[in-house]
């Protein structure tokens, strides 16, 4: 699952976490798919939870995502996408570092809201990014915020339909079903929701 690195450019300062909504009709001028495509969901910061803290008391404060209205999407010309798949690629090892029982809790939670905020930056330099949108939803699932990272595969589902968009998005499907390679190896991050219905809802999304 690990995307190999490039070399890190310099990095430029970081915007403030922005709405990653994208409209219907600015995406289908931009990338040539056809039907509506949804609303992007907007990213948020976890809060750090003292060790004693169950996962539960981590607030999910996303709503599910609304109509498909939105600024224009950036060009690519005005996307980062070199300095957003270099974050998407640290976000990605915090993550996996954070897996390391041996570290202490609050240690671990620190590295997971590190890995989120290099997951927002990397959208906010390439909204199109699929590494980064996948794992952030991880990362939400991880501490317990399920909406969140429902409205980020829902973001998935939507680049899904696009062409060029559609193989790097059936890679991550493969980790999240536990298809292919990965049949044997289905992604834990989501597994508290698997049963839920929205969780099944957007899954059912990527079948049609």
């Amino acid at each position: 699952m690990t995307m190999p690195h490039s070399s890190p450019l310099p990095r430029r300062p970081r915007a403030a976490p922005a709405v990653l909504a994208i409209s219907a009709a600015a995406l289908l001028i931009a990338c040539g798919s056809r039907g509506p495509v949804p609303e992007a969901p907007e990213p948020r910061r976890p809060e750090k939870t003292t060790d004693s803290a169950p996962k539960s008391a981590v607030p999910d404060d996303c709503q599910p995502i609304a109509a498909d209205v939105g600024p224009d999407p950036a060009t690519y010309k005005q996307r980062s996408v070199v300095e957003a798949t270099n974050l998407a690629n640290e976000g990605f090892d915090m993550l996996e570092r954070a897996q390391n029982g041996k570290l202490p809790q609050g240690e671990r939670e620190a590295m997971v809201i590190e890995a989120v905020d290099r997951f927002i930056t990397a959208l906010t330099a390439d909204p199109y990014n699929v590494h980064a949108t996948y794992n952030l939803a991880a990362a939400y699932a991880r501490i317990g915020r399920g909406q969140c990272a429902v409205n980020l595969l829902d973001r998935l589902a939507a680049l899904h339909r696009l062409r060029s968009f559609h193989d790097p998005v059936e890679d991550k499907l493969d980790r999240l079903l536990g298809r292919g390679k990965f049949r044997d190896d289905l992604d834990p991050d989501f597994h508290d929701l698997r049963g839920e219905e929205n969780f099944r809802e957007v899954i059912n999304k990527f079948r049609k």
